[in-house]
């Protein structure tokens, strides 16, 4: 376990109780240990393969929430093993489910399957050397796929897949089986493709190789970019598998993050820190917790002065928020309650939330951030949907033109002009200034932050390639309604196999995810 964990539960433990300012002496207690399970059969496999997955997410930055890696079975070719629907980041040897290359579950129905397998599962149907496969939304990756400037694997251009031409004319993911074979007749007889508006598909011989090809992929398109962007031409050159790389780059990372889960390869999950039960300290915690998950590295939305506020569940006509200190250093005794009915002064930059959470009943939490990757769109350059997590923003977001010489957070001109340009999007830009974005619940205002600047920086990657970029330019498939209406994880799609409503947690894994690696010191 890091020590990030460790500090995050415990403290989020202690929000659980109440918002006080003290920190009780909760927040010094260690976290339970992770309950016991019996091995599994391929106990040794799915132990590397619960590492791959955290190597690419926490080590190497190639995983974001929705992506997966997947093994070949080693006793039965005609089978693999997938992450059940969490963030890979989080795995552990329990959370992997057996499927035949059908991608059907071999121990019967399942409702908590991932929503691609079929992506890995026709993989490695067409390809019987790969003994692993992973999927990733990586930027590089998305950029060059929508680009006509190709991705130089070695000598050869990386094939790319549009979706379109075999769902409809729409976007979307590897959903069904005859997706995922036209996705692997694009591919041939390469080891990976290109996923327009959607990342990359690669095999590989085994665990350790597939890490180790798709990091050094990566960095070819970066190295790719940055040649481009200085005014040169990427002149292609025979790349060699070093299995000496290989198996140097595994033992490296593989120490690395047994290390991080406490000496062993974690079979099960560690308990989740108690919540609170009265609505009002959750959404006190929630505000804690959506500011710090922003603020933090992994996620870089919000800097000093972004901030985001949720409203009161037993009080429409009021919200809680935490103005005087920066996103990155909230805790539970800076949360106050506003009042939008009361003619408060507004000092602390308050005048947006006041006016939105006055006119827009619907909404329950506001986000002000002032992300770089996001504000370089807000001017002549329009931001456009680039990858699936960003098809709401389809061609373009509202934008609310301001005096630059005029503060913006504390105007009450620019929050009512912002309270009346949103729209279905839930999400305006200020022109030169930043971005707010609304929504529902504090965990889909969350993820979509994250998604819109992954969107932006994808942008302007693409853009920076000098060809010509096919944005996305449809809306996505109603989600299924739920708690959180996670976007675009929509339960019940697709990959339930007979099992029902997929399952999920219902803040969404992105939320959960980040409420475990968030650090709150």
């Amino acid at each position: 376990m890091s020590r990030a964990t460790l500090v995050f539960g415990a403290a989020l433990m202690a929000l659980g109780i109440a918002c006080s300012p003290t920190p009780p002496a909760a927040e010094t207690t260690p976290a339970a240990a992770a309950p016991e399970a019996k091995s599994r059969r391929e106990q040794a496999l799915l132990d590397d393969l619960a590492v791959a997955n955290r190597i690419l997410t926490k080590e190497l930055a190639i995983l974001d929430i929705q992506a997966h890696v997947t093994a070949r079975s080693l006793d039965n070719p005609n089978h693999y093993y997938i992450a059940r629907f969490i963030a890979p980041g989080a795995a552990t040897t329990s959370d992997f489910i057996e499927n035949d290359l059908d991608s059907k579950p071999v121990d019967g129905p399942r409702n908590d399957q991932a929503r691609e397998i079929y992506l890995h599962g026709e993989m490695f149907k067409a390809n019987p050397e790969f003994m692993a496969v992973v999927h990733s939304h990586t930027p590089e990756f998305v950029a060059f796929g929508l680009s006509t400037v190709p991705l130089y694997d070695g000598t050869a251009a990386m094939p790319v897949f549009d979706l379109r031409p075999f769902n409809k004319g729409r976007s979307g993911i590897i959903s069904s089986p005859e997706l995922g074979q036209a996705m692997t007749a694009k591919m041939g007889k390469n080891d990976g493709v290109l996923l327009w508006g959607h990342g990359i598909s690669l095999g590989a011989k085994s665990i350790p190789a597939v890490i180790t090809r798709v990091a050094e992929l990566r960095d070819s398109a970066k190295m790719q970019m940055a040649t481009i962007a200085a005014g040169g031409t990427w002149k292609p050159q025979p790349h060699p598998v070093d299995d000496v790389v290989i198996d140097r780059t595994w033992a490296i990372y593989k120490d690395r993050m047994v290390k991080d889960m406490g000496g062993k390869v974690l079979m099960t999950a560690l308990p989740a820190p108690p919540k609170p039960t009265d609505p009002v300290d959750v959404a006190k915690r929630d505000v804690v917790l959506a500011n710090r998950i922003l603020a933090s590295d992994q996620v870089g939305v919000l800097d000093s002065v972004g901030i985001v506020s949720v409203r009161n569940p037993s009080n429409p006509n009021s919200y809680f928020v935490a103005p005087k200190v920066a996103a990155g250093a909230v805790t539970a005794g800076d949360v106050i309650e506003r009042d939008v009915t009361k003619a408060e002064p507004d000092a602390q930059g308050l005048a947006i939330h006041d006016e939105i959470y006055r006119t827009h009943p619907e909404i329950k939490a506001v986000l002000f951030a002032r992300t770089p990757e996001i504000v370089a769109f807000s001017g002549s350059v329009p931001l456009r949907a680039t990858v699936n997590g960003g098809n709401f923003i389809g061609e373009g977001l509202p934008v609310v033109d301001v005096d630059p010489s005029k503060p913006v957070a504390t105007n009450a001109e620019v929050a009512k002009a912002v309270a009346a340009a949103l729209d279905r999007k839930g999400a305006v830009l200020i022109s030169g200034q930043g971005i707010v974005m609304t929504s529902a619940t504090v965990y889909n205002l969350t993820d979509r932050a994250y998604q819109v600047k992954q969107n932006a920086k994808i942008q302007a990657q693409a853009m920076g390639l000098r060809g010509k970029v096919t944005f996305l330019v449809d809306l996505p498939q109603p989600p299924v309604a739920t708690a959180a209406n996670e976007a675009p994880a929509g339960r019940g799609q697709g990959a339930g196999q007979g099992g029902g409503q997929q399952l999920g947690p219902i803040e969404g894994r992105a939320w959960v995810y980040w409420v475990e690696t968030t650090p709150i010191n």
